[in-house]
């Protein structure tokens, strides 16, 4: 490959994210297992297999987190997290529930935004969504995470709209030796890891490998956290062509949650009324029950000693004096081989990867009646009473003196397993042309069932919605059915680089199908075969030793999800899967001085997001009124979007100790145009009114469309680092459903989120040594003024709007983290 042209090595390497520090100091560093050189920096074949982009040659906007920013700033959090100081990207912990954080890129939740770890997408296959507390502990062992805004370079056709969002954990270290590292922090909150490496053996064979334990609860009632987290990653070189690399991890865990936004006032009746939007007369609906309330959580008398169900079996609840509605627990391992064929003098290489990832567990909640606690507030946020719900259910007897409940936990079970394949060859014609392409290949198979998982003072329960059987502790209820997904997806990429430019063009292909299987009535569903495509080219030219610029173009033409081809319930097929196109523009430029102290980047982009999926049951009837013509499930076609905005990020060296780093987003997403429904094949004139929607210039909600973030970071030459940073969001308009906009005199914005400001403050010293051993202390203090905010809203919300007029007192809400911290010492030999 060549070097990269005129760019300054010290740019080359800025070039990547204004958030990576210059002057890393770490206490773990890694070599990769097999490199190929550029000029000033090197590229590993995972890197390359993973559609990383390259400093100062990929035209994409992109920002780049090393191993160093992870330790210093991630704090334990969840891995989006550490995205929030990187254009247009905001990420919240929502309701304060480990793994429970959700990530939206340029105004695209996480369905939209492509995951991946070492190459290997890991998107619910279903749905699109990531479900983080399934990688807890994986920021402890990546060595970078990389985020390419946009449609971004990646040529497997996966969900990168709003963007990529690529992890890569550490390799084998060719180092032998180990790390220590013990935290603590707010709420009880304890986390021990253990990194031990082999060293390269014999130079062929190379481990490491990792634990994390991680305990504590959390700033909300009834939330807590029992997790472990395991990695494996190996290396072993066959020949001078042939490598081989295994990489494996997991994170058994469980936890509780508080899933459910609440109206502001049922949290802080004083902030409530400091809105002036906010009218008084809400509180006495939604009276103060504080800040950390939780509704899915209760105590229960210590002398109920009633079993529960989940993935390991039956055994006693984990707390004798307490009960959560609402629990997740879940494993999903995924494992990973990749084989890397790159014979010397030849222009061919050849990457492949065979990964697995199996999963089991699921989330829990209510079946049939269970008590509420009854007090002088609204049923619509009042805890179970569970010892009123298991005195009922214990007095309830039938003719054999048996106890049968009426109300019961359940656990809701996703137990799943996922094979998939990518395979990707590369030739370079010459010097300056290079080519590639692959196969995508992935199957999985989803059950989906509901069990009993705690009968609250019964010996059975009796399911009269499905087969009036009477079931005991683990029997099946509800409903119980068999999902399958089959992929296939094949690419082609040409790249040209000469002199001051680079450029590349790619074409991707994919088709998709699904199937449903229901255990009770025995009927099979199978859609047909549905086909996408995306397309995209950019280029890059270096305009001078300090100034680069690039663009890129963006067609998909995106599969439909399981959940838009079939009801997960019922099993019909939809009347009309949707065909999602999104189109994306982008233009930018980089700058860096000569001296590598000035290094900035800003760029412009449009999407546009034509024919959004949404789903609606649709019954219609003749001229009579009495006969049924039409009844189907049907997409509704006609919602588009409109995400554009200016993006620029900056790092500034100030002088040998102080580096400023810096962010802005100015965004605007919006939806362009009412919906007069249409539903292919049926007649405009028999679709309903209600069908309509009016959504024509209403913003896009669910996170900030205007963002500044700044860090200062202070790094003498001690081994000591400091970094204050700050973050400002404002523009944020609340989550609300568009087919909820049927009322044409009905064209308010979404409630908008109150413009808040949080400051971080990080701290680690790698303290002076002479032996082989190295000492780290660390400790970051998170909201460092205790601001008070809301981070997470639904306008509207059925179960806590007022009055229905889009203002503050008709919003349910999240709010923000209080001030939090976390300390800890790491011991690296």
């Amino acid at each position: 490959m060549r070097p990269v042209p005129k760019l300054p090595t010290i740019a080359a390497c800025m070039l990547a994210a204004g958030s990576a520090p210059l002057y890393a100091q770490s206490v773990d560093e890694t070599e990769s297992d097999e490199v190929y050189e550029l000029e000033s920096f090197t590229v590993t074949p995972l890197e390359e297999l993973s559609n990383r982009a390259i400093a100062g040659e990929t035209p994409v906007a992109f920002s780049e987190l090393s191993k160093d920013d992870l330790d210093r700033f991630l704090a334990s959090q969840d891995i989006p997290v550490a995205l929030n100081y990187t254009p247009s990207v905001y990420a919240t912990n929502q309701g304060g529930g480990a793994g429970d954080a959700r990530v939206n890129v340029r105004g695209f939740d996480q369905r939209n935004v492509a995951v991946m770890i070492n190459g290997v997408p890991v998107n619910d296959m279903e749905n699109g969504w990531v479900y983080w507390s399934n990688w807890d502990g994986i920021g402890d062992v990546a060595s970078s995470i990389q985020l390419q805004r946009g449609t971004s370079n990646l040529n497997l056709a996966v969900p990168s709209i709003g963007g990529t969002l690529n992890i890569l954990t550490d390799p084998a270290s060719k180092e032998k030796g180990g790390l220590f590292k013990q935290e603590i922090g707010s709420d009880g909150f304890s986390k021990t890891t253990l990194i031990g490496h082999t060293g390269l053996i014999n130079d062929k064979f190379a481990a490491s490998a990792a634990v994390v334990r991680k305990t504590g609860d959390s700033y909300m009632d009834g939330v807590w956290t029992d997790a472990w987290a395991w990695y494996l990653g190996a290396s072993y070189k066959i020949n001078e062509a042939n490598t081989i690399e295994l990489y494996g991890m997991g994170a058994p865990q469980r936890h509780g949650q508080n899933l459910y936004q609440r109206n502001i006032g049922t949290y802080d009746a004083d902030y409530a009324l400091s809105l002036s939007d906010y009218d008084a007369a809400a509180l006495d609906t939604y009276y103060e029950r504080g800040y950390s309330y939780n509704e899915t959580w209760n105590y229960v008398s210590e002398d109920y000693d009633g079993l529960q169900v989940d993935d390991s079996g039956t055994g006693p609840r984990k707390f004798s004096q307490r009960i959560n509605e609402r629990e997740n627990f879940y494993d999903k391992p995924l494992v990973s081989v990749n084989w890397y064929f790159r014979p010397e003098e030849s222009s061919w290489s050849w990457d492949n990867v065979l990964y697995y990832s199996g999963g089991t567990g699921g989330g829990t909640g209510t079946y049939g009646s269970v008590a509420r606690v009854s007090d002088f507030g609204s049923y619509l946020h009042r805890n179970r009473d569970w010892d009123a719900e298991i005195a009922q259910n214990a007095a309830n007897l039938d003719s054999e003196g048996r106890a049968q409940s009426t109300g019961i936990l359940r656990n809701s079970r996703n137990d799943q397993w996922q094979i998939g394949a990518i395979s990707k060859a590369t030739y370079e014609f010459s010097e300056n042309w290079k080519t590639s392409f692959g196969l995508d290949w992935r199957t999985a198979e989803i059950t989906h069932y509901r069990e009993v998982r705690d009968l609250l003072g019964g010996d059975y329960y009796v399911d009269s919605w499905v087969d009036g059987l009477q079931k005991t502790l683990g029997g099946i209820i509800d409903y119980h059915n068999v999902n399958t997904v089959d992929w296939i997806g094949a690419f082609g990429q040409a790249s040209y680089e000469k002199d001051a430019f680079s450029g590349f063009a790619m074409l991707g292909l994919s088709q998709i199908s699904y199937s449903f299987y229901d255990y009770y009535t025995d009927n099979t569903t199978d859609s047909d075969d549905f086909d996408g495509y995306q397309i995209k080219f950019g280029g890059r030219y270096d305009i001078n030793d300090t100034v680069s610029a690039y663009a890129n173009f963006g067609y998909v033409e995106k599969v439909p999800i399981f959940d838009t081809v079939i009801n997960d319930s019922t099993g019909e097929e939809y009347f009309n899967p949707p065909s999602e196109v999104f189109s994306n523009v982008e233009i930018g430029v980089d700058y860096v001085t000569e001296d590598g102290k000035v290094r900035f980047g800003a760029n412009i982009y449009r999407t546009n997001w034509t024919d959004r999926a949404f789903t609606k049951s649709l019954v219609i009837y003749d001229g009579t009124g009495e006969n049924i013509i039409f009844d189907e499930y049907v997409n509704i076609s006609g919602v588009d979007q409109r995400h554009q905005g200016i993006e620029f990020e900056g790092t500034f060296l100030l002088s040998k100790s102080f580096k400023l780093d810096t962010s802005l987003s100015l965004n605007d997403w919006v939806y362009t145009g009412d919906v007069s429904a249409s539903i292919p094949g049926v007649d405009s004139d028999l679709v309903p009114e209600n069908f309509d929607l009016y959504i024509d210039g209403l913003k896009v909600g669910d996170a900030p469309q205007t963002q500044l973030t700044a860090s200062l970071t202070y790094m003498p030459k001690t081994g000591l680092n400091m970094t204050f940073r700050g973050r400002h969001n404002r523009d944020h308009y609340a989550d609300f459903d568009p087919l909820s906009r049927t009322d044409s005199t009905d064209r308010a914005q979404s409630w908008e989120i109150p413009d808040h400001t949080v400051f971080d403050l990080h701290f680690d010293w790698v303290l002076p040594t002479d032996t082989d051993i190295q000492y780290e202390v660390f400790a970051s203090v998170l909201n460092v003024f205790d601001e008070n905010y809301i981070q997470d809203a639904t306008d509207n919300d059925y179960y806590n709007a007022y009055d229905l007029d889009h203002d503050a007192d008709d919003a349910a809400v999240f709010f923000g983290s209080p001030r939090r911290y976390n300390v800890g010492l790491k011991v690296a030999f």
